[in-house]
């Protein structure tokens, strides 16, 4: 699935930040804050099914790496 430049960069950050471990995949968790600029990449990743978010109580997104990610994101943290 082809990404946006602005959507591959947003990705490649993730993954590069993502450092709490997940119960459900072998892939590491971001916590993140996105500003309105990544907003609308952040979109186009989650309905390509790159990755989902969820919200603490904090206000901090878990960002949570779907399959489609995995090349990448062996990649980077290889």
């Amino acid at each position: 699935m082809k990404l946006t430049n602005g959507s591959a960069k947003l990705l490649a950050r993730l993954i590069a930040e993502a450092d709490y471990e997940s119960s459900d995949s072998s892939m590491l968790e971001a916590l993140t804050d996105f500003n309105s600029n990544e907003r609308g990449n952040l979109t186009d990743l989650k309905k390509k099914g790159f990755l989902e978010t969820v919200e603490d109580d904090g206000g901090f997104f878990w960002v949570i790496f779907k399959d489609p990610a995995k090349p990448l994101y062996d990649a980077i943290k290889g």
